[in-house]
């Protein structure tokens, strides 16, 4: 009687277990693929690049416009 309890109790740890390493694995991707996420938006904000501003006539030719500052 107590080894099949032993048993269930060992199978229930193991199940446990694994489940957290499975679960563990997955949140270190994420956070993982969280900080490179956020890394690309910080270059994204530092790294601004100018604004170009077009205009374009009746016919259709598209003109650039000079920044203004």
């Amino acid at each position: 009687m107590l080894g099949q309890r032993y048993e269930i109790a060992q199978l229930q740890s193991d199940f446990y277990r694994n489940q957290f390493r499975k679960i563990l694995r997955w949140l270190v991707i994420a956070v993982f693929t969280i900080l490179i996420l956020v890394c690309a938006i910080i270059y994204m904000i530092v790294f601004h690049p100018a604004d170009r501003y077009y205009a374009n006539t009746v016919d259709g030719i598209i003109l650039l416009m000079p920044n203004p500052k």
